[in-house]
């Protein structure tokens, strides 16, 4: 839990600092970083596969949730889809794949 609370006030002091003159991206699975009093909606985005494989990106923002709503649980929910896959791994097929 400590490396969230430094992340946090690491993206805080660059959010904050008058001086930034660029931005910051970053991708994670850390769902404990989706804190609306750190992101705005339209600064937290999500990515999803759809049935045929291809991925869909789309933002907090389309959703017009209220700035007290927890996101994380919602995210964790299912709320807003991008849910991790947490089925049968052979679903995957990745065992179809040779990687020698």
């Amino acid at each position: 839990m400590r490396i969230i609370i430094l992340i946090k006030e690491l993206i805080r002091k660059f959010s904050l600092d008058k001086e930034t003159k660029g931005q910051l991206i970053f991708t994670t699975h850390e769902s404990n970083l989706m804190d609306q009093e750190i992101f705005r909606q339209d600064e937290i985005w999500f990515a999803e596969k759809d049935i045929n494989g291809s991925t869909d990106i789309y933002s907090l923002s389309d959703f017009k949730e209220h700035s007290t709503i927890d996101i994380r649980k919602g995210y964790l929910t299912g709320r807003y889809g991008s849910i991790p896959f947490l089925g049968n791994l052979q679903d995957l097929n990745w065992h179809t794949y040779d990687t020698k």
